[in-house]
């Protein structure tokens, strides 16, 4: 009789019958006990069951390579062809009187059954007889062996490649080099989700190169299809980094027609207006002036006038609103306009003329404001400071010095109201024109910066404000009370642990469409205007303020709003992601090259088998491991450093010194 084991046909001795089952002596001289089921053919009488052993497996050897070989004469193809239309199913004994003359012997009919096993194509093996497959499924399985051939192929030739690839040896690339590539990039950019994760594995383990989940991309990098310092995040979220040619066009067609040169506005080109911004910006989005009048003061916030060139839904307008903010990165910058939009005909530049949307506030020397209007306007930059400059010349510059001290009276304002400040520094991390990598702190509460910032939450503050009296609907920025003050109005954090022992305590900060409180800046009602060349939100807001201002209905109805914010919402996401991730891969190359340097931390808490630390040097959180009989307090200064880093794999980790 013959079975099969492992897709191999077997042909055995049947030496008992015992409670329903087959004791056989296999040809490769094992003993077994099968069901009778497994049965696929028998012949009677058979072998004498008191030769020797040796003797009977040679005869079952002998007898399975005869068949074998049998098979190997028989044409299907012609048999399939020889039965079309003759019916589904025949017997083996039938197809092997078709392909040998006179009755079939046992041999051809065995013979004729592993054929049709071994075959699959034009037949399906079933115990009582071979099915003929119809024309359209022999097509389909030529098509699928094709295929597994070509996977058979691209296995070998590939994993043969990236093992030469790996060891640095010159190889010929394979036929299937672009899509093994787009493999190796969807197992990095997606890891065990990649649609051909498994089959990616299996090349990387013909290539003798599993074990490690970042091989992938370091092959990547020695294929040169990737760089060492590769944003992945940019191609993972899809994050555009180019205009496309017609948006540029567009741009250049609004840019060169200057629509809002033939508009009504008011000319302030006689102010004395200035911008205050950080070292080498290039996109001016916003200025500011201030008047002192008999008993009053006159603040002048003046927006570039993007709403005055974009026109709602364009080309452009839908790019910006995918985009929905421009991304910073220590390596790169990816603007939501164009450049000669953002950095040329809308740029607020010192000397030119530029359009505005001004806001002018009249307040009184305690800070409270009087009346303000919102109006397009002209304007012409007299002075383009940094920052720094505000810093240096705050205290002998007239204008400079009455900005920085309603500046302050506005903030006590904002404190007296529940407003609360926590001034951390933050780090930059940014790479020079010759590739080295650099970092510094913002201090938030020098005067250039403290001075804009004040004066731009106030604008947004009475942007919010005036779509909430007139009715008008409105992107507002909110965030609840914090479940706990630890912090009470402002800290500088020179005393860094309050600080940062108040952050656990906030409530996010969230976009909506109803009016709630904003408790961190202390105002009843927050958006956000101030940045339309940069924020898209802002160029909505701008939009909606300046329509309204105009006696018009409002350009957006809330319905709108709400479904153009779940978009925005999920790019700010993403691009916060991307903008995160890129800061801290450049932070953790600065690390690597600095090596095994001491770093002051502050402990914060204890978590489970771990500290949670906060490098102050940094400005970043870590975890620090727990070890036995070493116990720490909260707000503890320790000494670290680091342990290991690696920027590529995200790996930081820090000991005690």
């Amino acid at each position: 009789m013959e079975f099969i084991e492992g897709r191999v046909f077997l042909t055995a001795l049947v030496t008992r019958v015992k409670t329903g089952r087959l004791l056989v002596l296999s040809e490769t001289d094992r003993e077994i006990s099968l069901s009778p089921n497994r049965v696929l053919h028998e012949t009677k009488p058979g072998l004498n069951l008191s030769l020797p052993r040796h003797e009977l497996v040679r005869s079952l050897r002998e007898i399975s390579n005869r068949r074998a070989e049998l098979a190997q004469t028989i044409n299907l193809t012609e048999l399939w062809e020889l039965l079309e239309g003759e019916g589904e199913e025949f017997s083996y004994e039938y197809l092997a009187e078709l392909a040998w003359p006179g009755k079939a012997t046992s041999d051809q009919v065995s013979a004729a059954q592993r054929a049709v096993f071994a075959d699959g194509l034009y037949f399906k093996m079933r115990p009582e007889g071979a099915e003929r497959h119809q024309a359209e499924k022999v097509e389909q399985l030529v098509l699928s062996r094709s295929r597994e051939e070509e996977k058979l192929r691209e296995l070998e030739e590939g994993g043969e490649w990236l093992a030469g690839v790996w060891a640095e040896r010159t190889i010929e690339e394979p036929a299937c080099r672009d899509r093994v590539v787009k493999i190796l990039k969807d197992m990095v950019l997606r890891g065990e989700e990649a649609q051909e994760y498994k089959w990616g594995q299996k090349l990387l383990d013909k290539a003798e190169l599993t074990g490690d989940p970042w091989r992938p991309f370091y092959l990547l990098v020695k294929i040169g299809e990737m760089n060492i310092h590769e944003n992945l995040d940019l191609i993972r979220y899809e994050l555009s980094t180019a205009f496309s040619g017609p948006v540029l066009d567009e741009a250049e067609k609004l840019a060169r027609e200057a629509a809002w040169r033939e508009e009504p506005r008011r000319d302030l080109t006689d102010l004395e207006i200035l911008t205050a911004d950080s070292s080498g910006a290039r996109d001016f989005d916003d200025a500011v002036s201030l008047e002192v009048l008999e008993d009053r003061l006159r603040l002048g916030v003046h927006i570039a006038d993007v709403s005055a060139v974009i026109p709602p839904d364009s080309l452009l307008d839908t790019v910006a609103r995918e985009r929905a903010t421009s991304v910073y990165l220590p390596d790169r910058r990816i603007p939501m306009l164009p450049e000669v939009l953002s950095e040329e005909c809308l740029s607020l530049k010192e000397g030119e003329v530029r359009p505005a949307f001004s806001l002018l506030v009249e307040l009184n020397e305690e800070g409270r404001v009087l009346n303000y209007e919102f109006f397009p306007s002209l304007v012409r930059i007299r002075r383009q400071l940094s920052y720094m400059d505000v810093d240096v010349n705050v205290h002998q510059d007239l204008v400079l010095s009455r900005m920085f001290q309603l500046s302050r009276q506005l903030k006590n304002n904002r404190l007296a109201n529940g407003a609360l400040i926590l001034n951390l520094p933050k780090l930059n991390v940014y790479l020079t024109p010759d590739g080295e990598i650099g970092v510094n702190l913002t201090l938030w509460e020098n005067p250039g910066r403290a001075m804009i910032s004040e004066f731009m939450i106030l604008a947004n503050h009475l942007a919010a404000r005036f779509l909430l009296e007139k009715g008008a609907a409105c992107y507002y920025r909110s965030q609840g009370e914090p479940s706990e003050r630890i912090v009470t109005g402002y800290s500088d954090c020179s005393d860094m642990f309050p600080c940062l022992q108040q952050r656990r305590y906030l409530d996010r900060v969230v976009w909506g469409l109803e009016p709630l409180p904003h408790s961190g800046m202390g105002l009843n009602v927050y958006t956000n205007l101030t940045s339309p060349l940069r924020r898209y939100i802002d160029l909505v807001i701008q939009r909606q303020v300046r329509t309204v201002a105009a006696d018009q209905p409002a350009l957006y109805p809330a319905g709108a709003m709400s479904e153009s914010l779940t978009v925005i919402d999920e790019s700010l996401r993403r691009a916060m992601k991307v903008q995160n991730n890129r800061r801290r891969y450049w932070l953790l190359r600065y690390l690597e090259i600095q090596g095994r340097k001491e770093y002051e931390a502050l402990v914060l808490e204890r978590l489970p088998h771990r500290w949670r630390i906060y490098i102050t040097d940094l400005m970043m959180d870590a975890d620090l491991p727990a070890r036995p009989n070493r116990e720490f307090r909260p707000g503890e200064a320790i000494a670290v450093r680091i342990k290991k880093v690696n920027a590529r794999e995200d790996i930081l980790r820090f000991e005690e010194v």
